[in-house]
C-alpha cells in the first residue's frame, strides 16, 4: 500500500511539504508557504484521517531474504541509520505528551493527539523490520546495545526529555515554543527528516521493498508533523515569542550537528579511492542536507535574518564534530579523508 510522501494540497486545505524533496525542487512550494499557505491544525486532522496505513500490510518480514544477502559492512550501516530512527521514534513518543497538555488552541491539541498515535506507529514500525527482516532480538542484549549505540539516545534525547517537561513543570507558554523548536523542527524538522531521505534511498538501491515502503509512509506522516511545527512556530514569532524561537534553535543546533556526525560510531575510510569518494559523498550529502533543512525553516517561520548565523553556527559544529571523530578513533572521518585525498592530487 505504498503511497507516495508527495504534497497534498487543495481547495481550504493548506500546503504540507515533503520534507524529502531534493534542493530546489519545491522553490514554488516556498512561495506559496511564505504567503500563509501552511496547513492549519484542523486541514492537518483531515489529512491524517484520510493518510492512514498499517505496519502489517507493510510485511516487513518479505525483506528477510534481501536483508540477509547484503554485504555484511552494508547491513552493519542500515542498522546504524534504523536504530537511530528506532530511537528517535521511541524519544518522541515518550515526551510528545506535554506538549499536548497546553497548546495554544483546541486544534492544535486534537492534531496533536494524532500525531502521538503517528509516532507510536512509527515505533512499532522499526521494531518490527529490526526484528522480522533484520533478524534483531530487541529484547536481547544485541537489541539493547544496538539501541544503545544511537547518537540521538545520547546527545539529544535528554535535552528534548528536559525541554518538554519543564512545559510541564512551569505551565508557561515560553517553554512550550521552546519544546516545540526542538522537538518538531529541530528531532523532526532536521534529523528525522535528513535521515528518512537519505536512507529512503538506500532502501531502494537495495531493492528493500518492505522497508521503502514502510519509510514512505513514516515520511508522509512527518511531513504533516513538521508543516505542524512551522504554522506553530511562525505563530509563535507573530505573537512575540521570536526570541524563544531563535534561542532554542542556536541551543539545538551542536546537538543535531553532533548526531549527524556520530564522532562515537566507527565509520571506516574505505582504502579504494572510489569507494571512499562514494561514502564521503554520501556522508557530506547528509550533512549538507541538515543544513538545507534548518535554513529553508528559520525563513519559512518568518525569520529569514538568522539564515546566514545558523548557517555559519552548524558548519561550525560539524567541523568541532568531526574533529571529535578523529580524536576518538586517531583516523580522519570519511569527509575528511576525502577532502584530504581531493586536495592532494
Amino acid at each position: 500500500m505504498t503511497t507516495a510522501a508527495t504534497t497534498d494540497t487543495g481547495p481550504g486545505q493548506g500546503h504540507v511539504p515533503d520534507i524529502t524533496a531534493e534542493t530546489g525542487a519545491d522553490e514554488h512550494e516556498d512561495g506559496r508557504e511564505r504567503q500563509g499557505r501552511l496547513a492549519t491544525s484542523a486541514d492537518l486532522y483531515r489529512r491524517w484521517e484520510r493518510q492512514q496505513w498499517s505496519v502489517a500490510e507493510v510485511r516487513p518480514a518479505r525483506d528477510m531474504e534481501r536483508w540477509n544477502a547484503l554485504t555484511p559492512f552494508m547491513r552493519q550501516q542500515m542498522l546504524g541509520a534504523l536504530a537511530e530512527l528506532e530511537v528517535g521514534e521511541v524519544a518522541v513518543t515518550r515526551t510528545l505528551g506535554t506538549l499536548i497538555d497546553s497548546p495554544p488552541t483546541e486544534d492544535d491539541r486534537i492534531y496533536l493527539c494524532t500525531q502521538l498515535a503517528d509516532e507510536a506507529r512509527h515505533v512499532r514500525f522499526f521494531q518490527t523490520y529490526l526484528e522480522d527482516a533484520c533478524g534483531i532480538d530487541l529484547d536481547a542484549a544485541e537489541g539493547g546495545d544496538l539501541e544503545a549505540a544511537a547518537d540521538y539516545a545520547k546527545v539529544f534525547a535528554p535535552e528534548l526529555a528536559r525541554v518538554t517537561s519543564e512545559v510541564r513543570r512551569s505551565g508557561d507558554t515560553e517553554s512550550w515554543y521552546r519544546a516545540l523548536v526542538y522537538y518538531h523542527l529541530i528531532t523532526e524538522g532536521v534529523l528525522a527528516a535528513t535521515a528518512l531521505r537519505t536512507t529512503r534511498f538506500l532502501a531502494r538501491r537495495l531493492r528493500l521493498a518492505a522497508l521503502e515502503e514502510g519509510l514512505t509512509n513514516v515520511t508522509r506522516d512527518e511531513s504533516r508533523h513538521v508543516s505542524f511545527g512551522l504554522r506553530a512556530a511562525e505563530d509563535g514569532v507573530a505573537r512575540g515569542y521570536g526570541r524563544v524561537v531563535e534561542d532554542a534553535h542556536f541551543e539545538a543546533i551542536g546537538m543535531a550537528a553532533w548526531v549527524l556526525v556520530g564522532p562515537a560510531r566507527h565509520n571506516p575510510s574505505p582504502a579504494i579511492p572510489a569507494a571512499l569518494a562514494a561514502r564521503a559523498a554520501q556522508l557530506r550529502g547528509s550533512v549538507d542536507i541538515g543544513e538545507e533543512r534548518l535554513v529553508k525553516q528559520l525563513r519559512l517561520i518568518g525569520l529569514p535574518e538568522l539564515a546566514d548565523r545558523a548557517q555559519r553556527a552548524w558548519r561550525r559544529e560539524i567541523d568541532k564534530a568531526l574533529s571529535a571523530y578523529e580524536e576518538r578513533w586517531s583516523a580522519p572521518h570519511p569527509i575528511r579523508a576525502a577532502a584530504a585525498r581531493a586536495a592532494a592530487r
